[in-house]
């Protein structure tokens, strides 16, 4: 169930738990969606600040970075570029943070 409403989703997933909060797996749909591959996405900022350009809306970038601080779900908005300049508005949806039990 959850595998068939991901399938049609771009999406990253980022470990809280280090500074910048690192990319540690994106979707093709992604890879996709920004142009580029899964190895230039590692370890990148979650917040995608590389996706940021010219018509990107401060605010949008400042709701995502407090929601990314807070742990608190949102969606944003937000103009983001791809790899190749071209940009593109998407709805960028911010999940709170899973917790793993030991």
């Amino acid at each position: 169930m959850i595998k068939s409403k991901l399938s049609d989703r771009n999406f990253i997933i980022a470990n809280a738990q280090v500074e910048g909060r690192a990319i540690i797996y994106c979707n093709d749909g992604f890879c996709e969606l920004s142009g580029y591959s899964r190895a230039d996405l590692m370890q990148r900022p979650c917040s995608c600040d590389f996706l940021q350009g010219k018509e990107t809306n401060p605010e949008g970038i400042r709701q995502i970075l407090n929601a990314l601080e807070t742990g608190e779900e949102t969606q944003v908005e937000i103009t983001y570029y791809r790899k190749d300049g071209k940009h593109d508005v998407v709805s960028n949806y911010i999940c709170s943070p899973l917790q793993l039990s030991h």
